[in-house]
Order: structure tokens, then sequence, then C-alpha cells
């Protein structure tokens, strides 16, 4: 397990004035991962007798921070280093320079950071956390582990012994009359977090479910209880968004790849309905949440007996003092139903994570099914090959383990959230008032084991007619325009094109033609060249674009040659001018090898004055001063 060196861990002892009554875990997350550790974290704490909450960051309440003694932080990184979103407001006040330096000197935590060791800065968000924490005078609990998602058993490999260490070092601090009980076995399956309370109907045909634990005793799972209220079967197919999403209608659904193209790629025009959103930022980017297919929601109702409840009204609690119904779900005074849960709010075709797992060893009362989930949970490597590396779902998951039923007192815990998905807008509000555009390649595919698979949000988007209504949000950019005054220089291959289409219209409207240049990333010019009619009226106009079709001749050009080809204007624009350089596209080598050609272009190799080691640091200074900008996926 890698320390943190900024962090002294033998500066941890300090004896908090607060009496703590039980154990808070924040997490941040984008994808999911930091949550579910979360999760892991809180059932193993409640397992040795502890009393703990779970919340996202950006639900908790920050006032409340210096009075938590225990506290758990976990947190992805976003980007290049940056704060994933549920962390910036906790975020933006800790780092308030009003703060007394002893604010938190009463608070004691532990922190796990997760994160991609391929990326320059590797879980630089929780780095920046716990350093932040020990500035305010928090003591930190053992040693901070950072999971690598790339090492040879992913998170598992720091995860599994931090955890083992923060248990060890913080159950203890809790008052005994909280953890003097005895320690339930790994296996036992742990009372439901949330309790779901029909307002009518009847209950499933399986009011209990047995399971047979590694004792002599069963483990019962008692079904949630049933309020008899006069039936009123719901509308199935409701609309729902959080709160604070807005409405937009489908006004265009249109595949901009050649129809024999390998991959279908859709420009989508979305007419805002609300006007909090009707004027936004270049380079701003839209979340869209997708819904489940009818058919997987009725299959996984068949899969668990639910089918003659599925439409009765019900509604969410908490049993948990002081634990919140995560914001993924309907909050408790508002009624839906389990078909709507199924269809807007849980996963159903996830990749199953290790606590999936670990679930379906609790509840499965088969032997072999016991057998065969114990080597998974004990090599990560088997988990990988059986549902990581194949895409397996998790409906797959379960109709393979035909044993095993989830009961509805923890489908709410064992089902992963319906996650929003995130995409650059391609369009500038002030050249498209009230409309945002994008452009999504679908994500079709084959396994390893030949399967045909498409993504979840792909497959919503491909059957989506317009007219349709869909919730959206919009989220603050990651890459700001500079003065129309300034050079910019665009780097988007495929569809990282989206947020530089939007720069570059804002930069017409400015009047800044002349000093705009994009180079444009494709594989074909016939058949994934997108918006080039666009790009021809605008050359008209004094923009400079330069496409790199890779597949277009026999020898591959990318982004990269052609900016080394193009090296005194590089030179001249970013050094001469102090211009701005924006990157966008996959997280693969690309942005690495675009910064690298354009350091060679500042050198004396290409048309620079600066040595290798200068450019290199020149352009590495550009990114953290803000003239250069990246946003990958």
């Amino acid at each position: 397990m890698s320390g943190f060196v900024e962090c002294d861990a033998g500066s941890s002892s300090g004896d908090s004035a607060i009496s703590p009554e039980h154990i808070v875990v924040l997490y941040a997350s984008e994808t999911g991962n930091s949550q579910d550790i979360a999760e892991r974290v809180g059932r193993e704490c409640r397992r040795r007798g502890g009393k703990c909450v779970v919340v996202s960051m950006d639900m908790f309440d920050i006032s409340e921070l210096p009075h938590t003694p225990l506290l758990i932080l976990i947190t992805s990184t976003h980007g290049q280093g940056e704060p994933p979103p549920a962390m910036k407001r906790l975020w933006s006040a800790l780092i308030r320079s009003v703060l007394p330096t002893d604010i938190l000197e009463d608070v004691r935590f532990a922190i796990y950071g997760l994160g991609d060791s391929s990326y320059e800065k590797f879980c630089y968000a929780g780095k920046m956390l716990a350093r932040r924490m020990l500035g305010l005078s928090a003591h930190l609990i053992g040693q901070p582990a950072w999971g690598d998602e790339r090492a040879p058993d992913g998170l598992e490999e720091t995860f599994l012994p931090w955890l083992e260490q923060t248990m060890d070092l913080m159950i203890p601090l809790l008052p005994a009359a909280l953890k003097d009980v005895e320690t339930a076995p790994g296996t036992a399956l742990p009372p439901p977090l949330y309790s779901i309370e029909f307002e009518q109907g009847h209950l499933p045909d399986i009011t209990a479910l047995e399971i047979n634990g590694d004792g002599n005793e069963k483990c019962v799972i008692e079904a949630a209880p049933v309020r008899s209220i006069d039936k009123n079967r719901g509308e199935t197919s409701e609309l729902s968004k959080p709160d604070d999403w807005g409405w937009a209608t489908l006004s265009k659904n249109q595949r901009v790849t050649s129809r024999d193209w390998w991959q279908d790629v859709r420009e989508i025009e979305l007419d805002i309905e609300d006007d909090r959103f009707r004027t936004y930022v270049p380079g701003s980017i839209c979340g869209l949440q997708p819904k489940n297919s009818a058919e997987d929601v009725e299959t996984f109702l068949e899969m668990i007996n639910l089918t003659s409840v599925a439409d009765d009204e019900l509604r969410i609690h908490s049993n948990i003092e002081d634990q919140p119904v995560p914001a993924h779900l309907p909050p408790a005074d508002s009624p839906t139903t389990l078909r709507s849960l199924l269809l807007n709010h849980l996963d159903l075709r996830a990749s199953p994570r290790k606590s999936f797992f670990e679930w379906l060893r609790r509840l499965t009362p088969d032997e072999t099914e016991r057998e065969r989930l114990d080597d998974f949970l004990g090599d990560p490597n088997e988990i990988h090959d059986y549902a990581t590396r194949p895409s397996r779902t998790i409906l797959e998951t379960l109709a393979d383990f035909r044993y095993t039923r989830i009961p509805l007192s923890h489908i709410l815990e064992i089902l992963p959230p319906l996650r929003r998905r995130q995409f650059s807008i391609a369009s500038s509000s002030s050249a498209h008032p009230g409309k945002i555009q994008l452009l999504i390649a679908l994500v079709e595919y084959k396994t390893n084991l030949k399967i045909p698979r498409k993504g979840l949000c792909s497959s919503w988007l491909k059957d989506l007619r317009t007219g349709s209504k869909i919730a959206i949000t919009i989220d603050p950019p990651t890459m700001f325009l500079p003065s129309h005054d300034d050079y910019l220089v665009l780097v988007g291959p495929g569809t990282g094109i989206a947020p530089m289409r939007a720069f570059v219209e804002e930069r017409i409207r400015q009047g800044a033609a002349k000093r705009t240049i994009l180079y444009f990333g494709c594989r074909s010019r016939s058949n994934d060249l997108y918006y080039s009619s666009e790009w021809t009226r605008y050359e008209t106009l004094g923009f400079k674009l330069r496409v790199a079709a890779s597949r277009d001749q026999d020898e591959k050009v990318y982004v990269q040659h052609l900016i080394k080809e193009d090296r005194a204007t590089i030179n001249q624009w970013l050094y001469d001018c102090k211009g701005y350089i924006f990157i966008s596209g996959s997280s693969n080598a690309m942005p690495r090898q675009v910064r690298e050609a354009v350091s060679w272009c500042l050198s004396t190799d290409g048309a620079g004055k600066l040595s290798s080691g200068e450019a290199t640091t020149y352009v590495e200074d550009m990114f953290e001063d803000g003239h250069g900008m990246e946003e990958s996926w």
C-alpha cells in the first residue's frame, strides 16, 4: 500500500474533544467506483458492530464537518487531476483563505483515493484533499491508500489492506455500546438500510427468502411491510427527473457517418424547455439520464418473482438515523413504483463489481453457486475474466446464478445507480438559441465471447424518436475561451471535435476566425469528417482547418503529425504570441503525443529557440497556468 509522503501519519494521535457517535463516510464518485467502495466500507463497519452513515460529499452539510470526530473520505480524480463534481462544493469550502488553521482539530480522518496510474496526476484529488485536511489541523488515522485501476489486482490491491487497517484503528474509538457486539460473519446478510413501503397492493408470492449461511441456522430475509390502502395501479412509463434538472425535447436524432461505415455517430439536437439552461457557456457539458429498456425490466422482475407488485405505488425510507436516501433514488416524500425504479434509477446493464458477487454469496442457497462465488471473491482475476472482459451484465449474471434471488428488502443496495451520461455540447448558444447540439458515438461492439453488445445509453438514444421529452442538466466547462484577441489552437480527434465546434462557432461570432486553427482527426474524409460544410464556410473567413484523415493513405497520419508540419505557426502562436491550446478526445496516448509534438515545435529541433527540456517545461507550464486545457475521457 503506497503512502502519501506529504502526510505525517505519526501526527494522527490527537484526542478529539467531541465524543464520536458514529463514523461518517463521505464519497465523491463519477463512474460509481467510489460510491461502491464507500458502501463496502459502511457494510464492514456495521458488520463489526460500528455505527456508520455513508453520504455523497455533495449531500453533506459542510457546517457539520468540524463536528465530525470520525471521518472516512473516499474520492476519485476527475479529468486531469480535478476534483470530481460531487467534491467541488466541499473543496471550495475547505480552501477558503478565511478558515482558521485549527478549525478541524477535533476531526480524525482516513482517506482512500481512486485513480488510474496512466494519468500524470494519479489520485491527485485525494492527495489534495488529504493535504488540505492536515493543513486545517485534522488528524490522520493510519496511512492513506491510492487505488490504481491498472494494478494487477485492480483497486482491491490497496483497498483491502487499507480497509482492514482503517477499521482496526477506528472501531475502537467508538463508544463501547456501539461496538460491543459479536462480529457477524462476512457471508451473513446485513439488515437492510432502506425500507420499501407500499401504499397499496399485495406482497410478492415469496414473503421471505431463506438462505443457508455458513453456520447451522438459516438467514431469513423479510419482505417489506405493506400498507392496505386503496389499490391504484400507476402509470409505469412516467417521466422522471431529478428536481434540479430541466426538460428538453428531442428535435433531431440523425446519423452523420455514412451508412456503410463501421461506427454509428449521431447528431442529437434538443430544444430547451427550461429557461435556466437556455443560455450556456461554450464548452459546457450536458448530462443525460438514460433509461433501461422495458424488456430488461420485465426480465428482471420475472427473475426475482416481483412482477405482481411492479406497478403498485411505494415509498422509500431510510432505516438508519442520519443516513439519507441516496440522491439517485426518489426522496421519501415522492411516491414511485418498483417498475419506475428499475426503468429510471437502477442499472441492470452494468457489469457487476466485486460487491455484487459479495451480495450473491450472502444470498445463494445453492452449494455449487457458493463454491463458485468463493472462487470469484478469492481471486480478482476470476471476476475480471467472468464479468469485466466479456462485459457481462447484471441481468446475464443473475441468469447464470439461477438459484439466487435478490430480495425486495435489499434491492436498492444491491443494484447500482443508473448514472447520468455526460457529453460536451457541440454548439454555441449564441449560434443556436434555445438549442443544445451533441455529437454522440453509439457504443456497439462484440465481446471476446463474440456476443454483440450495445451501451445502455446508446440503445436508449438509438431508438429515441423526435418529439420525445428528455431530462437534461448543464454543467460548467472544463475549458474556457480566452479573449478574442488571443491566438487559439484547437485539437479534437473523433467526437473530441464536439466542444471544439462550439468554440469555433463562438470565435467566428467574435471575429477571431483568423486567430483560430483546428486540428481535426478522423479516419476518412468521406465517412467521418463531421461538420465539413461548416468548416468550408468558415475557411472563407480566415479560419484554419487541418484534417488528419488517418486511413485515407497508406501511411497513417494523425493530428500530432500535422502539428509538427506546422511547427513555425505553432511556435509563433503559442510561444511568440503567448496563445492557447485546447485538446479534447480519447484519454489514450493522443493527449500526451500532442503535447510532445507541441514541445518539439517550440524547441530548436522544430522552429523554436528552446532546448528540448525547456520546451517540455514550457508546455507543462501552459497547462498549469490555463494557456493549455484538456478534456479527455
